[in-house]
């Protein structure tokens, strides 16, 4: 059973059970209509991954992608712990991760957008995991978790966090979610976490922003990205991304002290190699200094990057492996905290 208080309210929630009080904002990439109208296919029968790919192959192929590649797991193997327990999948999206895991172990699905998580159920159960995934439909920082989790999962939530409210500063936001994350794990759990780098390469290079589609601001140090972001004339930046010295500063804020990064190419979305760093990058240096990375693409809309730019990068990721500094521009990361 899963206990937990929502907005002082308490809950018990039993593997394959529902709970369900949802945010009007959130992260969406396509709208809710749209999202209503696949739902509804897919609990008439029709298989959800014929519905996906009819609906979204041609018309929307980096969604495609994002929803059913099998590399968007490929960090199970190279990144969780071998036995990972009681899983918790923070902003589980369209179910990559807590479906496939649920095949093994008991996951709690933490979604805050209606549709999304009403798509992830109507899978699960095609998928016949349905009654291993205790759903919660609500913003985390609404939920007060008793239940501690061995695994908790963050991929590609992090820099949201602050995003879709105006009430804190979106960085602060972030590092009280860290904590609220440590807080609920239990001794010796482990956070899981996907995110891109704020200097990635190819985001030095001029290849825009996942979150924001354009170039050279995100990749800047925070408060000149505000500055840069708000002479867009759209709106403050809510949406950040951290380097790896920043990024291991504050998870030692939150308390974690256990920290192991990992290198994903071409990001931590689809990845076709997760490289751990070592203690000092030395491994992912080695490994760039000898292998030709994985074709690069431009995160926010997932199109190819021209040939030019790609042996441009590479060229560059050997330079930078031979001095020993290669494993800081990594596009993405995954870390495993604890």
């Amino acid at each position: 059973m899963i206990r937990f208080t929502h907005q002082g309210h308490a809950v018990t929630l039993a593997p394959g059970e529902a709970f369900s009080l949802p945010r009007e904002q959130g992260f969406r990439d396509t709208s809710t209509s749209d999202l209503v109208a696949l739902v509804d296919e897919i609990e008439a029968g029709r298989p959800w991954r014929e519905a996906v790919h009819t609906r979204y192959a041609a018309a929307k192929p980096w969604l495609h992608r994002i929803i059913g590649e099998p590399a968007r797991t490929a960090f199970f193997d190279r990144v969780l712990p071998p036995d990972p327990g009681l899983t918790l999948d923070i902003g589980a999206g369209w179910g990559q991760t807590c479906r496939p895991l649920a095949a093994r172990h008991p996951v709690v699905a933490l979604e805050p957008v209606a549709e999304r998580l009403a798509f992830i159920r109507a899978a699960a159960r095609q998928d016949g995991v349905a009654g291993r995934i205790a759903c919660i439909g609500a913003d985390y920082f609404d939920v007060r978790f008793e239940t501690r989790f061995a695994t908790i999962c963050v991929i590609g939530v992090l820099e949201w966090v602050g995003a879709f409210q105006n009430h804190a500063d979106p960085q602060q936001r972030q590092r009280d979610f860290l904590r609220k994350v440590r807080a609920e794990l239990v001794p010796g759990g482990s956070l899981i976490l996907g995110i891109e780098n704020r200097l990635g390469l190819k985001y030095l290079l001029g290849c825009p922003d996942d979150h924001l589609g354009v170039p050279h601001i995100a990749s800047l140090p925070a408060p000149l990205a505000r500055k840069h972001w708000a002479q867009t004339g759209q709106g403050p930046l809510q949406a950040f991304t951290y380097s790896w010295p920043e990024l291991q500063g504050l998870l030692r804020e939150a308390g974690f002290t256990r920290i192991e990064f990992f290198g994903a190419f071409p990001d931590y979305k689809l990845p076709e190699q997760i490289i751990a760093f070592g203690d000092h990058g030395e491994n992912l240096n080695a490994w760039l200094a000898a292998n030709e990375v994985p074709a690069e693409h431009n995160g926010y809309d997932g199109s190819p990057l021209p040939e030019t730019f790609q042996q441009s990068l590479q060229h560059r990721y050997r330079t930078l492996a031979a001095a020993g500094a290669a494993h800081r521009f990594a596009p993405s990361f995954f870390v495993r905290a604890g």
